[in-house]
């Protein structure tokens, strides 16, 4: 699901530096510049229309490297009817830099250049202060086709005069009938900073802006600074389809929200239909800390809470500050499904102490049905994790050496030897801290 609220970076520099830094390395034996002649130049400026990478690649890094030499047929290449050949031609020529700036705004201006945004892409470029280049794209963003309205929408994010107006511009370029303008609307407007955030905001709830996720996301790049978007995150995790909801709590993990606005719904997004939603939602939990626990404490008891164990691995990550969750927890590891009874073992591991009550619920875990392997595994490890208290844990751990899981036989391994000579943790907890799910275990 994460591939689909993917941001995309197609920028114009991106391109530019694939053209110089990568060809490159497929032209080490010398496409030296400056000694081609004219047959040289117009062959180069073909292979830069190539659909194969090192071809176009090596031409764009040839062609940067002439540069006077380049410039005429370079511009005569914005015009090919080949849009591709025309966009590399112009990435070349703002790479080549203010030496094609003449060129570039005269081929801007003619009316009968159809394309004049690909001329006014590379010149912010070359001078983000270009008012002539801004004015085209601002018109282009207006009137052109949907790939000219893109391209435009995307070099906007360069530009250093008129800056509001561009942000109002790239803000109804959000409500754009094709959805790529609309994400590279946002992609733009992320980029111009702290002051796209209230247009940002706003438009997470216009149910006219088609790439309401990718807002959410260029929302979460800008980090704490968004944090007023908290409530407009909310609602999409309400209401959104599946990529809205898990965008959505990502990106709630991103802005640090106050805990006392999103701490219910994400106690809500616990029982998501989708299980990455409840997972991501715990770790979001987790980040809030203590002002989460008495809520996450009350829906492990929750008949209503769809995976009460996220909620203990919530738990979990936020630590000590959640030992009052210690009853709960215990109760779920007595009666919760296998889901839930790992992840309360792992809990009380992160979260308790060594009390003789929670050792001996913890043993007893691990000798449940031995095809819950999932649990015992996590009992044992976390018997190892309390270490010389759980002494006691020693004969049910032995046995465990037995179990037909290896999962489960090499954690009371472990925790048996933690126990005898103790060590900081027996395995990493960032291993812990991802508990994958695989046909309702955890690996």
């Amino acid at each position: 699901m994460m591939d689909g609220m993917k941001i995309l970076s197609d920028t114009l520099s991106a391109v530019v530096v694939s053209a110089v830094v990568l060809a490159g390395m497929y032209c080490s034996s010398g496409c030296g510049g400056g000694e081609e002649g004219d047959d040289g130049v117009a062959g180069l400026i073909e292979q830069l229309g190539s659909k194969d990478p090192d071809t176009h690649l090596h031409a764009a890094w040839a062609l940067t490297k002439m540069k006077a030499k380049a410039l005429g047929p370079l511009v005569e290449a914005l015009r090919s009817s080949n849009r591709t050949l025309a966009r590399r031609a112009g990435c070349v020529l703002a790479s080549i830099g203010r030496e094609a700036a003449d060129l570039l705004t005269e081929a801007m201006a003619d009316s009968e250049f159809s394309r004049p945004h690909i001329a006014a892409s590379a010149l912010v470029q070359i001078d983000p202060g270009d008012r002539a280049a801004v004015d085209t794209l601002l018109e282009t963003l207006k009137k052109g086709d949907a790939e000219a309205r893109a391209m435009s929408a995307r070099a906007l994010e360069r530009v250093e005069l008129e800056v509001d107006t561009v942000i109002s511009a790239l803000l109804a370029a959000l409500r754009d009938s094709d959805a790529n303008v609309c994400r590279k609307a946002a992609e733009s407007l992320g980029a111009l900073g702290r002051r796209s955030i209230a247009g940002l905001i706003v438009a997470l709830s216009d149910s006219r802006v088609h790439c309401r996720d990718h807002v959410a996301m260029v929302l979460g790049r800008l980090g704490p600074p968004a944090g007023q978007a908290a409530a407009g995150l909310v609602t999409m995790l309400k209401r959104g389809d599946d990529n809205e909801r898990a965008v959505a709590v990502y990106v709630l993990g991103k802005i640090a929200p106050e805990p006392q606005v999103v701490t219910g719904a994400l106690i809500g997004a616990l029982s998501d239909t989708e299980e990455e939603v409840s997972e991501m939602a715990a770790r979001v939990l987790g980040m809030l800390g203590a002002p989460a626990v008495e809520a996450l404490s009350e829906s492990l008891s929750d008949k209503s809470v769809r995976r009460p164990g996220y909620a203990a691995l919530a738990l979990a990550i936020i630590g000590p500050p959640a030992r009052g969750a210690t009853d709960r927890l215990l109760s779920l590891l007595k009666n919760g499904d296998e889901e839930s009874r790992g992840l309360a073992a792992y809990a009380l591991s992160k979260v308790a102490d060594g009390k003789a009550e929670i050792i001996s619920a913890l043993t007893g875990a691990l000798q449940n049905d031995p095809s819950e392997y999932s649990v015992q595994m996590y009992a044992a490890e976390a018997l190892g994790r309390i270490a010389p208290p759980a002494r006691a844990a020693i004969p049910a751990l032995t046995e465990a050496l037995k179990h037909s899981s290896k999962a489960v036989r090499q954690a009371a391994a472990e925790a048996i030897e933690n126990i005898k000579s103790p060590k900081p943790t027996s395995r990493p907890d960032s291993q812990h801290g991802s508990c994958h799910h695989d046909h309702g275990h955890f690996h």
